[in-house]
C-alpha cells in the first residue's frame, strides 16, 4: 500500500493558494476600507462662544479692542474687565425670515463697518450646520461663473490662472493614460515575479511561501485587471499640461468638476487603500479643462466673469513648496467652494518641482517667478476692472508675493491696490518680513493677516535649514508688526506636518471667509480673542469641539 509522500504534501497547500486566489480579491473589493475620519461631537450652539469665548473665564492676557477703528500700536486695552462696546456674539442657529440679523453693533461706529462692504450679507447670516442639510453646502453659493447639473453628481467650476511653468509635450486628454499605462506596467512586473517566485518554491517543495506568493500575485493580477477595464473612466479632457521647468508668463482658464459629495476641508483624490485606481467625477475633485488664452482674450474672459459678480471682486492663490500645476488649480478650486466665495478664483502657479526633494530648486524658482507675478498682479489691478483683489498665500508661494509687493510699492507708494492680503504659513525669514516686507504690504492694503502655528513641522524643518525662525512660526518667534493681524492657530491642524491648515481646518475656512467675504478686522472676528506679547497684541483661533457651522449667502 502507497503512503502519501512529501511532494504530495507540498501540492495539498497550493489547492487551497488557488481557492483563496480567486475568492480574497473578490472579499477586498466588497469590502474596501475608508480613510474617512470619524464625525466630531457637536454641542448646542450658545456653548460654541459667549462672552469669554468658552474659554472657562476670560484669560488673564486676553484683550479686547475699545474702539473699532483703534490703531494696534496705540489702542488702550482694558484689561480683565471689557469694555461696554463689544460685538454680540452671532447666532448660530439660521434665524427665522422675519428675524433681524443676529450680530448687531453696540459701538456709534457700526455704520462705518457697514459701509466697508454695503452689498454682503452680515458675517453671522449662517447655513445650516454641515451634515445636516438635504443639499451639499458648496452647491448653495458657487463662485462666479460655475454651474451645476443635478444629474452629473458634481458641479463645474472655472479657475483661471497664470503660470510661467514650461508647458509639458503631454496634452491633458493623454495625461491620465499615461498614468495607467505606468501603474498598469508596474502592476503586470509584478504579478509575473511573484507567479515566478511562487513557482519556484513549488519546485523547492516550499507550500507555504509557494501559496502565500500566489495569494500576492493574483491580488496583483486583479489589480492589473481593475486598471484594464476601469481604463480612463470616461472623463472627457481637454488642453495643456506644465511641468516644473522654466518658462514664460502664460495664462488660460480651467475647469474643475466638485462632486455633490465633497466634504469641506477636502481635495478628494483617488485613493489605493479605497481601491481607486481612476478619477471619478462623481467622488474626486478633477481638472478636465486646461486653456491657454492669449492675454486680450484672458482679461476679456476675466472681465465678463467679474460682470457677473456682485462685488467685483477676486480672490487669488499663491501655492508653496511641493505643488504641481494640476495640484495649484484643485486646491484654488476648493478653496473657493469651501469659504464660499462668490468672486472670481485665480491661480498662480510658479515652476515647482512637486517633490519632496526639490527643496532647493523650488526656493531658486519662486525668487525667479517675482517679476512675473508682479507683472501679473498689476495686470489684475489694471486690466480686470475688479474692484476688490484679494491675495492668499501659502508657505514658500509667501516670498514671491512679498518680493512681488514690495516692487509694486516702490512705484506706488500709498496707493491701495489690493483689499485682503493673506499670508497662511509663511516660509520667509522672519527678521527680513519685519525689516523690509511688513512695510510696503500695509502700505498697499487695506488689511494683511499672517497665519502662524507652533505645530507647522515643514516651518521648523525650515528654520534648521535657513538657521533663522520662519515668519509663520508662533511661540517666543511670532511675527507681530503694526499694520498686520498676526493669528496663532496652533492646534487646530492635527496632520503630520501640520502645514497646510489654511485649506484642511473647518475652523480655518470659517475664519478666512470672516477675512475675505465678510471683511471683518480681527477684533470683530467671533472666533478669536485677543492675547499680549510683551506689549504687543496678536490674535488666538479659539479651540472648539464643535461642528464647523460655515456660512451661507442665501
Amino acid at each position: 500500500m502507497l503512503t502519501p509522500t512529501k511532494p504530495a504534501r507540498a501540492f495539498l497547500p497550493s489547492r487551497f493558494g488557488i481557492l483563496a486566489v480567486l475568492f480574497l480579491p473578490a472579499l477586498l473589493l466588497t469590502v474596501g476600507c475608508s480613510s474617512e475620519p470619524p464625525g466630531e461631537a457637536s454641542v448646542a450652539p450658545d456653548e460654541v462662544r459667549q462672552g469669554d469665548h468658552a474659554m472657562g473665564g476670560r484669560d488673564a492676557n486676553a484683550v479686547v479692542m475699545a474702539a473699532p477703528d483703534a490703531n494696534l500700536a496705540s489702542a488702550e486695552w482694558v484689561d480683565p474687565e471689557p469694555p461696554a462696546a463689544e460685538v454680540a456674539a452671532p447666532d448660530f442657529v439660521e434665524a427665522a425670515p422675519t428675524a433681524a440679523p443676529a450680530m448687531t453693533m453696540e459701538s456709534p461706529n457700526s455704520m462705518a463697518v457697514e459701509q466697508l462692504a454695503p452689498s454682503r450679507a452680515p458675517a453671522s447670516t449662517m447655513g445650516d450646520a454641515f451634515g445636516e442639510v438635504r443639499l451639499p453646502p458648496h452647491l448653495e453659493d458657487l463662485p462666479a461663473g460655475a454651474s451645476h447639473d443635478p444629474e452629473s453628481g458634481f458641479a463645474t467650476l472655472q479657475v483661471f490662472y497664470a503660470t510661467d511653468r514650461a508647458q509639458g509635450s503631454t496634452s491633458l486628454a493623454d495625461y491620465r493614460m499615461t498614468g495607467d499605462r505606468n501603474l498598469f506596467l508596474v502592476a503586470s512586473m509584478v504579478f509575473f515575479v511573484l507567479l515566478g517566485f511562487s513557482l519556484f518554491q513549488l519546485i523547492r517543495r516550499n507550500g507555504r511561501i509557494a501559496t502565500l506568493s500566489m495569494i500576492l500575485a493574483g491580488m496583483t493580477g486583479c489589480l492589473t485587471g481593475l486598471v484594464v477595464l476601469m481604463g480612463r473612466a470616461n472623463i472627457e479632457k481637454h488642453g495643456v499640461t506644465y511641468t516644473g521647468q522654466r518658462g514664460t508668463l502664460q495664462h488660460g482658464v480651467c475647469e474643475v468638476t466638485v462632486p455633490d459629495t465633497h466634504r469641506r476641508g477636502e481635495v478628494e483624490r483617488p485613493s489605493l487603500l479605497r481601491l481607486e485606481f481612476a478619477e471619478d467625477q462623481e467622488k474626486h475633485v478633477v481638472l478636465t479643462q486646461a486653456i491657454e488664452l492669449i492675454p486680450e482674450d484672458f482679461h476679456r474672459r476675466l472681465g465678463e466673469c467679474i460682470d457677473q459678480t456682485t462685488d467685483r471682486e477676486l480672490l487669488l492663490f499663491i501655492h508653496g513648496y511641493n505643488v504641481d500645476f494640476q495640484s495649484a488649480v484643485r486646491r484654488t478650486a476648493q478653496i473657493a467652494v469651501d469659504l464660499p466665495f462668490d468672486g472670481v478664483p485665480i491661480c498662480y502657479s510658479w515652476p515647482s518641482q512637486g517633490t519632496l526633494l526639490g527643496y532647493s530648486v523650488d526656493e531658486n524658482n519662486v525668487q525667479w517667478t517675482t517679476s512675473h507675478l508682479r507683472q501679473f498682479l498689476m495686470d489684475l489691478v489694471q486690466k480686470t476692472g475688479a474692484r476688490s483683489i484679494n491675495v492668499v498665500a501659502h508657505s514658500m508661494g509667501n516670498r514671491a508675493m512679498t518680493a512681488a509687493m514690495q516692487q509694486i510699492q516702490l512705484s506706488h507708494p500709498g496707493e491701495k491696490l489690493f483689499d485682503r492680503v493673506v499670508m497662511a504659513a509663511p516660509d520667509v525669514d522672519a527678521d527680513y518680513f519685519r525689516r523690509d516686507l511688513a512695510g510696503p504690504l500695509t502700505d498697499l492694503a487695506n488689511q494683511v493677516t499672517l497665519y502662524a502655528s507652533s505645530d507647522d513641522q515643514a516651518l521648523i524643518a525650515s528654520k534648521q535649514v535657513h538657521g533663522y525662525p520662519r515668519a509663520g512660526e508662533s511661540g517666543d518667534h511670532l511675527v507681530i508688526v503694526p499694520g498686520v493681524e498676526t493669528v496663532d492657530v496652533s492646534g487646530i491642524d492635527l496632520s503630520l506636518l501640520g502645514h497646510s491648515y489654511y485649506g484642511d481646518s473647518e475652523f480655518m475656512l470659517r475664519e478666512l471667509y470672516d477675512v475675505v467675504q465678510s471683511r471683518l478686522p480681527a477684533w470683530q472676528r467671533e472666533s478669536l480673542v485677543g492675547r499680549r506679547l510683551g506689549e504687543k497684541v496678536y490674535w488666538k483661533l479659539v479651540e472648539r469641539n464643535a461642528a464647523v457651522v460655515l456660512p451661507s449667502r442665501r
